[in-house]
């Protein structure tokens, strides 16, 4: 994936940070209130430096998708999504339940599932407290004294506050708190009723693009543990809990339709034909019939020795795993044979492969 360069704004922000009054950041209020305040004095310094995207269309994406994840966070803080011009793919989260993504990571991402998997970890770092955690233990002190010293206006205060912002924009966690945003992050997935393969799917197709450009910055991905490590994690929860591994509705791949086309009927996966037959009544019900089945039992993760043709219960089947699709007397004349239609999976079942080539589909 092409990018433009990375605006060298990081550190700019950063200086700017460190001349901000640390009297203007906390006032007297709550402990959320606070958190606010300081993610407000950097969101101004933020959006100097990276335009704001105010596209209402994809504003509405976002927030509902965000407005399905937060009922799950343990603090009720006013989680709000906001989206900066940056063709890079990056998000990053600051105190007090403020999320940035930028356009880029839209674009990466292929479905909701993916964009919900990195709003749903972002939203751990806020409301885990991660970023204060970090820059705590990066200025060795309590959480308790760091927010005494940023809101007394110690000497102290400007620089934690900026190592505060580094944490968050350039997502500097510890491997425990990458660890427990992919986990808690993952749990949320799940119970916002998103795809948990999504988590998966992002970070595998990260690991393919350091593949290819192995000294890229990986931005909102620049982390501990490796990528690597990361995606055998997110499995390894994925199994643990039960949950379905199930990458292609993440992906959007091998996606079945039917098409009409000079008399005659076609099932598709991921626009290509695998079976076809004379246009009538028939010829749709069978097909979308076996488009139902398809959809149920094919998977990124089938291999192609489950796509088979065997006896079962008497009769010629074509089977996928243990789910029979279709059985050899339902084919109406003038369809092709089982064998063909079998030939067809396969072949698409390999390119969707392909579109996704670094996942390890039996692990």
């Amino acid at each position: 994936m092409e990018t433009k360069k990375l605006k060298l704004i990081p550190l700019m922000v950063l200086s700017l940070l460190l001349i901000l009054p640390a009297s203007e950041i906390f006032a007297e209020a709550g402990e959320i209130e606070k958190e606010i305040k300081m993610a407000d004095k950097v969101s101004e310094q933020v959006e100097k430096h990276w335009d704001r995207v105010t596209d209402p269309v994809r504003i509405a994406r976002i927030t509902m998708i965000l407005s399905r994840l937060s009922p799950f966070t343990d603090r009720d803080l006013p989680y709000e999504a906001r989206l900066i011009d940056e063709d890079r793919p990056n998000a990053f989260a600051l105190p007090g339940g403020r999320i940035y993504l930028t356009t880029g990571i839209l674009d990466f991402c292929r479905s909701d599932d993916e964009l919900a998997s990195v709003i749903a970890h972002e939203l751990v770092h806020t409301d885990k407290k991660h970023g204060m955690i970090q820059s705590a233990r990066n200025q060795r002190l309590s959480i308790g004294a760091l927010a005494v010293i940023i809101a007394t206006g110690g000497q102290s205060a400007a620089p934690i506050l900026a190592n505060l912002a580094q944490v968050a924009i350039m997502n500097s966690y510890s491997k425990d708190l990458e660890k427990e945003a992919d986990t808690v992050g993952l749990k949320i997935l799940f119970q916002a009723d998103y795809e948990p393969a999504a988590a998966v799917t992002v970070m595998e197709r990260l690991q393919e693009e350091e593949i290819k450009r192995p000294f890229v910055d990986p931005g909102i991905f620049a982390a501990h543990p490796k990528t690597r490590e990361r995606v055998q994690g997110l499995v390894g929860i994925i199994r643990e809990n039960g949950w379905p591994l199930e990458r292609k509705k993440a992906l959007r791949l091998l996606r079945t339709t039917i098409t009409g086309e000079e008399g005659s009927l076609y099932l598709n996966l991921d626009g290509r034909p695998v079976w076809h037959g004379p246009s009538g009544e028939s010829t749709r019900r069978l097909l979308e019939k076996t488009a139902g089945l398809l959809d149920r039992h094919l998977q990124m993760e089938t291999s192609p020795y489950d796509v088979s043709i065997m006896e079962f219960q008497g009769k010629q089947v074509l089977r996928i795993g243990l789910g029979t699709v279709v059985s050899q007397e339902e084919i109406l004349p003038g369809m092709p044979p089982l064998d063909d239609l079998r030939e067809k999976i396969v072949a698409a079942l390999q390119w969707a492969r392909s579109a996704h080539p670094v996942a390890d589909y039996h692990r």
